[in-house]
């Protein structure tokens, strides 16, 4: 009987035959999606592994169709879980892939006044701060695409004075940006729960370009960006960077040099036309911004970028199952406690440990210890597991709290990497800048008289030299 009456006979040889074909789309499809993260090599074997079995799956259908039929529903179930866990790394390389970044405008009211977003809001009055650059403007927008005009649009000084007469009601709305988010969360860390949105609206920035290399084989730079509470809930928006880090990796000699850069560093922001503080260039311009101040004030090249939000910061601890960090000293933060010595964390705990700093005896320069020594105890407790799954769990903790411009067929490279240098990852020495607090007024923010960090003579240098060394393999 040849093949072709043999499927026109046979209900059970046209069952095999439809599910070998399903078996062999869906195998082809997992290795060319193997092969975006794991490179073409990678995809050749999976689909000459794919043609072996098939192959062979595909005899034992025509001269033993019933022993094809087990095979083919034990193949259908691995390749359902493969494709399962194929699309759950491509939903999350796509999410943290999404670098594109943009400032998030709003409108907003206190809770219990009873404004509402239909109403007739000619009666009222909206505050914004004159040093925020573009605020009138972009809510002069908001509010004409929303068909609403107000009483008057009120300049003030600083946020203080807006906030206060938000909460008096002398003034019905406030334009929320960026910088007055981060001013708020200074003056009143339950503001949120007072205020209601009643309009917003993104306005693009734009993204950070990687400057690539072979991470397997070439030395790379990459800045460690963590945002804090001014950029809201989405990573992508703007806000100040709370956490600056340079990691530098060469891939030949092993060896890493982690860098903490205080946030209150006082840098030219070119396109605000003076100085301020390095993390208000995150306001300004987004990551590409912060990454060029540094490289500009450093005198070194940053390759990639990751940046992670403080709720991402939570949720990765906790996949982890909570961390082990070493503090410098002994002190309570909102309500936790930490001792000297290695102390056991949670994601909450995390939380408190790297954002703890007027108590500290450096300030800053102690917050950044630790920020530093929490990154290590994230490595350590992930060496103690370097499983797939545990790998799932980081990545889903991370999906909406994080981002990178490292390219998607980069990601498994990267994986091995940490691996590979892990013992060094978790024991590297901690690197700050030592310098000094210098009290004056912003350049840039009309009226702001805050403290700025100046870096001590030499202090530059060597952390460019130290960076070099690294990448020179010295």
């Amino acid at each position: 009987m040849n093949y072709k009456e043999y499927l026109k006979t046979s209900t059970m040889a046209k069952v095999t035959l439809a599910l070998l074909i399903i078996d062999i789309c869906a195998a082809i499809y997992i290795s060319t999606q193997v092969g975006r993260y794991m490179g073409s090599i990678a995809a050749v074997i999976g689909i000459v592994i794919t043609a072996v079995i098939g192959g062979l799956t595909w005899l034992c259908h025509y001269k033993k169709p019933e022993a094809a039929l087990v095979i083919e529903i034990l193949l259908t179930i691995v390749l359902i879980i493969g494709i399962v866990a194929v699309g759950r790394i491509n939903s999350v390389a796509g999410e943290i892939s999404r670098t594109t970044e943009y400032e998030t405008v709003q409108i907003v009211t206190l809770k219990d006044n009873g404004i509402e977003a239909d109403d007739d809001l000619s009666q009222y009055v909206l505050g914004y701060t004159n040093s925020d650059g573009g605020a009138y403007e972009k809510s002069s927008e908001i509010l004409e695409e929303n068909d609403k005009t107000v009483k008057e649009s009120k300049p003030y000084e600083t946020t203080d004075l807006l906030y206060e007469d938000l909460l008096s009601q002398d003034t019905q709305l406030m334009v929320l940006t960026s910088n007055t988010r981060s001013d708020l969360m200074l003056i009143d860390e339950e503001y949120e729960d007072k205020i209601e949105v009643l309009f917003e609206k993104d306005y693009e920035i734009g993204t950070a370009e990687a400057k690539a290399v072979d991470i397997t084989k070439e030395p790379f730079t990459l800045y460690l960006c963590g945002a804090d509470l001014s950029s809201g809930q989405d990573i992508n928006s703007t806000g100040r960077g709370d956490v600056n880090i340079l990691l530098t990796v060469n891939p030949n000699t092993e060896k890493v040099n982690m860098q903490v850069i205080p946030r209150d560093t006082f840098v030219y922001i070119p396109s605000r036309g003076g100085s301020s503080k390095l993390s208000y260039s995150g306001w300004w311009g987004g990551v590409q911004s912060s990454i060029e101040r540094i490289e500009d004030k450093i005198g070194i090249e940053i390759n990639y970028y990751a940046k992670i939000n403080f709720n991402g910061l939570v949720d990765l601890v906790d996949a982890l199952g909570g961390v082990t960090v070493y503090s410098h000293y002994t002190y309570s933060y909102q309500g936790y406690h930490f001792t000297e010595g290695y102390n056991e964390v949670d994601g909450e705990k995390a939380l408190r440990f790297v954002r703890a700093r007027k108590m500290l005896p450096q300030n800053e320069l102690s917050r950044g210890q630790h920020q530093m020594e929490l990154i290590k105890g994230i490595f350590r407790k992930f060496a103690e597991n370097p499983t797939y799954s545990n790998s799932m769990a980081v990545l889903n903790a991370l999906e909406d709290n994080f981002v990178t411009n490292l390219p998607e067929e980069d990601y498994y490279d990267a994986f091995k990497l940490v691996v590979k240098l892990l013992p060094e990852l978790e024991n590297m020495e901690n690197h700050s800048i030592e310098g000094t607090y210098q009290w004056h007024y912003d350049e840039i923010r009309e009226g702001y008289y805050q403290y700025y960090y100046y870096p001590a003579e030499g202090e530059v240098e060597r952390v460019r030299n130290d960076i070099n060394a690294v990448l020179e393999g010295k």
